[in-house]
């Protein structure tokens, strides 16, 4: 059978390794061809930057150092070729890499050699990249675990076989110990050694070859010592005997415990379950009265068993009770149920009784377990919402009839969310624990709390006088809850927001009171946090309102009745286009379409703005894909809002939008985020921008200024444009303060090393002044205004650069604004 064993191991073997090598096989070509795809995408992006300058000479010289450092810079580069207006270069590896891997490894690989073409204005690049080092990689992997493998499936067989080895030794014995015992020989021992099963299997054999063999010899003098008529009475008892043996090895076997008696109520069997639980041997307990043994704890259930088991002798019918405290010989009690019956001859003859019963205490214990929980908060113990509903009406009848203020507080810990998320589920866990417990000392035996799910906690404040009293309570539960949560010795501060609704008397509900405990705790969240506050009643009419008109946003999402206007951004100097900025609209049935300054602070703080950002994201990538025929060097701005943005997941959801439009490279892509978005925590902030511009995309400062912009600020935040805000652009002619302000931003952004980009360009000369000052990117109504999709090649094509905007890009910069000699006033400055 072992041996049989060996043929589906092997066939198991076979296909958990195929498939593990196929999915090996499959990850690591996916790994090396993405390297290697990145590794010449990075080649062709320096190879650009490096050789733009050259080709402007032309620097043959310069041209072909480049071309011969990039067959050093990636190895998988074969030839370069370069036609240009001075002539043609090539570089050409001379010694290319010998593969280390078989010639048939190829086949199963999807890496092939690729090249690719750049047009660098009218020069002409041509790569060629052959795979040798990817698969040379990919192979000495799959080589070193297949060697692994093998090793493996050597060791596995090696200790089967040992284990076979081991079984058949121990048979064998076996089988020659039967035998020579068959054979008369009842002297024979098995060895007790070896493995644990040979050492019991011996043991087992030897009690038995030890028991056969006394009986033998007591045979034998029983026959040498009794006549023929003994020997029959020797055999009847033996039958007897046996007979017993199996009833007794039957009681003992059932998982139930047994307590046989005769009529007199002497207990005649006990077998090992029932000398368990009562705590009395066999060898004590047989003769003694079945109420000596199986002693109920309380007088009752003694009565009961004793009246029971008299009309059972008499002849009377089962009875079946549960539920009984058993109190053994060393006086501990166990919950039982018990059955008792007669012993009957197949006449129908009395002749004894037979009690069953088996301990039910574990089972008590778990359906009381299950309806304590059923009721409470597994993680804190404190009663839970269904608890909660069946106390919150009893206060609120009680509030009814005596005329008392009833405090209904809803709690909700600041930020939870975000530590849960930073610091881990087990102090998330942690801190609730201790939230809970000062919430359950504050409350002692007068007030009650529970706890709703996640970090919402409801405490009733009963038999109050006044608003004062829930004041003050609320002051020094406030205070305890803000003390720090000391987590695995390290201190996490917290603080919490207080929702309070009053029932006063007034015909109300207590879901109604939960309902305005609940708005009263958001407008203590949306006015700062770590604060109480009271339901109003006029305030709760404008949560309404404002939930109405968020749903009705959330439905023309669904709807598809959101659309993207884009405006043209402008390089003043060069007199082209360089991309769009795409702008959320609304387009209404009813009213037509609306800005989104009027319906996106309404979603601003709910997840209904991450469904627009997303689709936003979308939608722009597909206009992109489409005006890439176009201008290929056209990059979409889009905004994000600070709840999006803020998300864990947002960089993993990026990608698989990304990943949507294979077409348009994540470098043709532009975020755009407020100063505000990072004050809350700059460091996570940073960390998704380090992510997003890891796959390409850039990142704008928009509105820069009117928020609070810090030098420690910008220097963290790794920003590669900044937008200076249209409210400094538009007025910068007219108040000179506004023109600092402009020249200052500009002057930062050089010296970060940024790009910048200004809005509300509204007339030329404001693009002129802008281009004096440094800034050659514009957008605004001087421009163009936002337009539909669909609008926009149609206006490109008809676009017509400024000439007073060329002109100015003759005029030297303005070097400084104190310097009257450059104006004499804002009104007044020499444009050209």
């Amino acid at each position: 059978m072992y041996s049989r064993l060996f043929v589906p191991i092997f066939a198991i073997i076979a296909v958990v390794v195929g498939v593990r090598y196929h999915l090996m096989l499959a990850s690591e070509t996916s790994y090396a061809n993405a390297r290697y795809q990145k590794d010449a995408g990075e080649l062709v992006a320096h190879l650009r930057k490096t050789l733009a300058p050259a080709l402007a000479t032309p620097d043959r010289g310069s041209l072909d150092t480049t071309l011969s450092t990039a067959l050093l810079l990636n190895p998988d580069l074969s030839a370069a070729r370069l036609d240009f207006a001075g002539g043609h270069l090539e570089a050409l590896r001379s010694v290319p890499a010998v593969p280390d891997y078989p010639g048939w490894f190829t086949r199963f690989s999807t890496i092939t050699p690729f090249n690719r073409t750049i047009h660098l204005g009218n020069a002409t690049l041509a790569l060629s990249f052959e795979p040798t080092l990817p698969l040379m990689q990919v192979w000495r992997t799959i080589y070193q675990q297949a060697i692994i493998s093998v090793v493996n499936v050597t060791v596995i067989y090696t200790l089967l076989g040992l284990i076979i080895f081991a079984n058949k030794r121990m048979l064998r014995r076996l089988a020659d110990a039967t035998n020579r015992f068959q054979s008369g020989d009842h002297d024979v021992r098995l060895p007790i050694s070896g493995t644990l099963e040979a050492r019991m299997l011996a043991s087992t054999f030897n009690n038995m070859a030890q028991r056969v063999q006394a009986l033998v010899h007591k045979l034998q003098q029983s026959q040498n010592d009794l006549s023929a008529q003994l020997t029959r009475t020797l055999l009847a008892q033996q039958q007897l005997q046996v007979e017993k043996d199996r009833i007794e090895v039957t009681l003992a076997s059932i998982g139930d415990a047994v307590i046989t008696t005769d009529l007199t109520g002497g207990i005649e069997t006990i077998n090992e379950v029932a000398q368990q639980l009562t705590g009395w041997s066999e060898a004590r307990a047989r003769g003694m009265q079945l109420h000596q043994v199986f002693v109920l704890a309380n007088n009752f259930g003694q009565h009961s068993l004793l009246k029971s088991m008299k009309a059972i002798y008499a002849g009377g019918e089962m009875v079946k009770v549960g539920n009984q405290s058993l109190r053994n010989r060393m006086g501990q009690t166990s919950t039982v149920e018990y059955t008792a019956n007669a012993i009957r001859t197949p006449q129908g003859e009395v002749q004894g009784s037979v009690l069953v019963f088996r301990d039910v205490t574990e089972r008590r214990q778990l359906m009381q377990q299950i309806s304590w929980q059923s009721n409470h908060d597994i993680l804190t113990g404190l009663p839970n919402r269904t608890a909660l509903a069946q106390r919150f009406e009893q206060e609120v009848e009680r509030a009814r009839e005596h005329g008392h203020l009833l405090a209904v507080c809803l709690f909700d810990l600041d930020h939870f969310q975000h530590v849960n998320q930073s610091l881990g589920q087990a102090v998330g866990d942690e801190i609730l624990k201790q939230a809970a417990s000062r919430l359950h000392d504050f409350a002692g035996q007068r007030h009650y709390v529970a706890r709703l799910g996640g970090d919402e906690f409801v405490l009733l404040l009963p038999e109050l006088n006044d608003r004062a009293a829930i004041e003050y309570a609320m002051g020094k539960l406030m205070a305890a809850l803000a003390r720090d949560y000391v987590c695995d010795g390290e201190a996490v501060s917290m603080s919490a927001s207080v929702g309070i609704a009053v029932y006063t008397g007034n015909d109300i509900s207590a879901d109604s009171l939960l309902r305005h405990a609940d708005q009263a705790l958001y407008q203590a969240k949306i006015t700062g946090r770590n604060r109480h506050h009271f339901f109003d009643a006029d305030l709760d009419e404008q949560v309404r309102t404002h939930h109405n008109r968020r749903t009705e946003v959330r439905a023309a999402v669904r709807a598809n009745e959101l659309a993207l206007y884009y405006q043209p951004k402008l390089d003043m100097r060069k007199g082209r286009i360089i991309g769009m900025e795409a702008l959320l609209r609304w387009e209404h049935p009813l009213r037509g379409t609306i800005s989104p300054g009027d319906f996106l602070p309404i979603v601003e703080h709910s997840d209904v703005i991450v469904d627009i950002g997303e689709w936003v994201l979308r939608e722009a990538l597909r206009q992109l894909e489409s005006w890439r025929a176009f201008d290929a060097d056209w990059v979409i701005s889009v905004n994000i809002a600070a709840r999006h943005f803020q998300r864990h997941d947002f960089v993993e959801r990026l990608k698989g939008i990304l990943a949507e439009f294979p077409d348009v490279p994540p470098h043709m892509l532009e975020l755009e985020i407020l100063e505000s978005s990072a004050l809350s925590d700059i460091s996570h902030v940073r960390s998704i921008m380090l992510d997003c511009q890891a796959l390409g995309i850039s990142f704008a400062l928009d509105d820069f200024g009117t928020g609070y912009s810090s030098m420690s600020y910008l220097k963290r935040l790794p920003a590669d444009v900044l937008k200076i805000d249209q409210s400094f652009v538009r007025n910068m002619l007219v108040d000179r303060d506004d023109l600092h302000l402009v020249s200052a931003v500009i002057g930062l952004a050089r010296s970060f090393g940024l790009g910048v980009i200004a809005e509300g360009v509204e007339t030329i000369e404001h693009g002129a002044m802008l281009m004096r000052l440094g800034c050659d990117l514009v957008q605004g109504y001087g421009i163009a205004r936002p337009m539909p999709a669909d609008d926009v090649l149609a206006w490109v094509a008809s676009f017509d650069t400024a000439t007073v905007w060329q002109a100015a890009a003759s005029l030297p910069p303005i070097m400084s604004l104190h310097d009257n000699s450059a104006a004499g006033g804002t009104s007044q400055m020499a444009l050209i």
